[in-house]
């Protein structure tokens, strides 16, 4: 519908306000006190009218003899309750009766006109009243003094306009009389009535597409082939489990089953809807939309904001349809479902790989684009479902210039589309090491490689050979390296990363733990949960601060530390993801983890041979070296771990380029005494024999 178009169907419906607010003037001018005021009418009050006013119990008309205008008015009811147009829309969303749509048009003249202004200020006697007010809009639309009182409901804070925030009253509550508030409509209404503003102006509140099939588990299909029959009826559906995507493609297909758009409502984003709940419903209202909230888990960190958030929840019930909700678990939404309506659970399941080839095989057939390549994304990211396919090959396509992506695109894409928020919780590590970078000894080396041909090839054990009936949760590597710092144990997990295409994060232990309590707890679970899937590989440096060892309780802080333990053993149990723990002694760690590690592996301190190599390595090829620069001696002299070794060779570096001269063996020497000095070692005659010298002072 043009604007032209709204505003001549207003403009026809208004013809019944303008006869509403002819009769309302005429009783005006019948008062006797009006005649009276003559040149200082709006602003003078006489006797007479005071004496008029105490008469008929404060009414201001007089009554008018038969006119016919009654008759008319009666007859253009037809006009106000036209079906068709923009306005008949907003008539049928909230299902406003004929005294409501009156109201609306009333408050609705003055921002069309002002010339229904100047009626407002005459009507109201006052100049300075430009508007609407309630005790008008009451003797506008009805003449006797029950008949008004009875009006006067509809702009009660309960009322339909008021309550679900079409009209507005201004001032507040309490800061003046009810009959003189202002009556406004809404600025968003006046919107889309009249600019066509179908969406709010909010970065949370975004439609989501419901056309094409979605990726979603069999089993979850089943569940809503149960629910069916009720999906359409004022209920509460909690999505939960799996990832984003996947919960958002469940919401979708219940869209598509109701035949009715959806909209997502970022919780996160919209806080003005937690401050304002019947903002929300308005909204709802005016699109027909089912309402799909995320990230309410946010919302719920402060305890004014919990009480928004069951605010909101009871908002909802209102409603006249289903209501989604979506989280990774559903006791994180509890303060939002309220007691008002039924709550029904619905969890997403992991796809089966036969059902992630068929839906990147047709997302890629689609486009046109080699298949072979979907097969890897379909056996590496399982994970990935719902609605995030589209997105991970759009963002691809976009990255390469519109032709056909690489692999290497393919698989960065997924990544970032499949990867997990962790909102400060843990760092996001670039992997920047490869296995020539690892020296190890070939046992350790063989027990890496081991946990990369684990995750390379768990669909094929798990799915096609059916190891899934013999351990139901094997999806995903635990792995534990134990030893001494400065051995590989970081740099390792980045090669494992790395090889696998991987993004890793590091958990930041001073976000995660927290004095008070249950909080270091809900921080795990949010990591847990966001890293479950796989597509990540999350790094517990220093780990022996959460998976310490249980101890005797001796006072209340012992007890609340074995709770950590007792919570991290239950998660780690059923967790499918990827999660590498260091520890400079394993002796450290609760033994009931080592149980639930797939892996433990034990880094130890580099042999000569391969010290020598870390030198070669840590020393900067471009850097110039002297002739007397013995990496062999050096790698027997002085046993360093790798970490060790590289910062001495750039100290050793630093001393050489401050004496403007090449790397000398005096410079090694010295920076790998300032290294052990710094791990509180001695520096001694019989550790550095005849460059004792260059250490002594140190």
């Amino acid at each position: 519908m043009t604007s032209t178009e709204v505003y001549k169907d207003l403009a026809k419906r208004l013809r019944r306000t303008d006869l509403l607010l002819l009769r309302a003037v005429r009783r005006q001018r019948a008062r006797p006190a009006m005649r009276e005021k003559g040149g200082f009418w709006g602003s003078l009050i006489t006797d007479n009218e005071v004496d008029s006013l105490l008469q008929h119990h404060g009414e201001y008309d007089t009554p008018l003899g038969p006119d016919g205008l009654d008759a008319a008015i009666a007859a253009t009811a037809a006009l106000r309750d036209a079906t068709g147009g923009r306005f008949d829309k907003l008539r049928q969303a909230f299902q406003l009766n004929g005294d409501d749509t009156d109201l609306i048009l009333l408050a609705l003249a003055p921002e069309i006109s002002s010339g229904y202004g100047k009626i407002f200020s005459y009507l109201n006697d006052n100049l300075n009243q430009a508007y609407l007010t309630s005790d008008l809009a009451s003797r506008v639309l009805r003449s006797g003094r029950t008949e008004r009182l009875a009006l006067t409901s509809r702009l009660m804070r309960s009322a339909p306009l008021i309550k679900n925030r079409l009209l507005l009253l201004s001032p507040d509550e309490g800061v003046e009389a009810f009959s003189g508030r202002r009556v406004a409509v809404a600025p968003r209404v006046l919107r889309w009535l009249l600019d066509g503003e179908e969406l709010p102006q909010t970065a949370g509140f975004q439609p989501l597409e419901t056309a094409g099939d979605l990726l979603i588990p069999q089993s979850t299909q089943q569940r809503l082939a149960e629910l069916k029959n009720s999906l359409e009826k004022p209920n509460t559906y909690v999505v939960v489990g799996a990832t984003d995507g996947a919960r958002e493609a469940v919401a979708i297909r219940i869209a598509q089953l109701c035949k009715k758009p959806i909209v997502q409502v970022d919780l996160e984003k919209c806080t003005a809807y937690l401050q304002q709940p019947f903002d929300l419903i308005r909204e709802l209202y005016l699109s027909n939309a089912i309402p799909y909230l995320i990230n309410t888990i946010e919302a719920q960190d402060e305890p004014s904001q919990r009480v928004q958030l069951a605010a909101l929840g009871n908002a909802l019930s209102s409603l006249r349809g289903p209501v989604l909700v979506g989280a990774a678990d559903r006791r994180t939404v509890k303060g939002l479902l309220g007691k008002d309506r039924p709550s029904i659970t619905i969890t997403t399941g992991k796809t089966q790989l036969e059902e992630r080839e068929l839906a990147w095989n047709a997302a890629f057939q689609t486009r046109g684009w080699d298949p072979s390549k979907a097969m890897d994304l379909a056996e590496r990211f399982y994970s990935i479902s719902g609605t995030t396919i589209e997105r991970v090959l759009e963002r691809a396509s976009a990255e390469s210039g519109g032709d056909e992506p690489s692999i290497d695109q393919l698989w960065a894409a997924a990544r970032e589309g499949s990867r997990p928020e962790f909102r400060g919780l843990a760092q996001h590590v670039i992997p920047r090491f490869s296995w020539d970078d690892l020296i190890l000894a070939d046992k350790i080396q063989g027990q890496l490689h081991h946990l990369v041909h684990y995750l390379q090839h768990q669909e094929t054990i798990f799915h096609r050979w059916g190891a899934r009936e013999v351990r139901p949760r094997g999806y995903g590597i635990k792995a534990l390296f134990s030893g001494p710092p400065g051995t590989g144990k970081t740099m390792a997990a980045e090669v494992i990363a790395g090889e696998l295409g991987l993004d890793m994060f590091r958990v930041d232990l001073s976000q995660v733990i927290s004095r008070w309590v249950g909080e270091t707890e809900k921080n795990l679970k949010q990591i847990f949960d966001a890293a479950e899937g796989g597509v990540a590989l999350i790094l517990f440096d220093e780990a022996d601060a959460l998976f310490g060892a249980r101890g005797d309780v001796k006072q209340a802080q012992d007890r609340f530390a074995n709770q950590e333990v007792s919570f991290l053993l239950q998660r780690l149990e059923v967790f499918e993801g990827c999660a590498v723990l260091t520890t400079n002694l394993q002796e450290n760690i609760d033994e009931a983890f080592l149980r639930r590690f797939g892996a433990v592996v034990e880094f130890q301190m580099p042999s000569p041979t391969q010290r020598e190599l870390l030198w070669h390595k840590a020393i900067p090829r471009e850097a110039p070296k002297d002739n007397d620069l013995d990496i062999e001696r050096l790698a027997k002299q002085f046993v360093l771990a790798g970490g060790s070794i590289v910062n001495a060779a750039i100290n050793a570096c630093v001393l050489a380029a401050h004496d403007d001269t090449p790397v000398a063996m005096r410079h090694a020497v010295r920076a790998v005494g300032k290294e052990l000095v710094k791990m509180g070692k001695q520096v001694n005659r019989v550790h550095f024999g005849e460059f004792y010298d260059e250490v002594a002072d140190l």
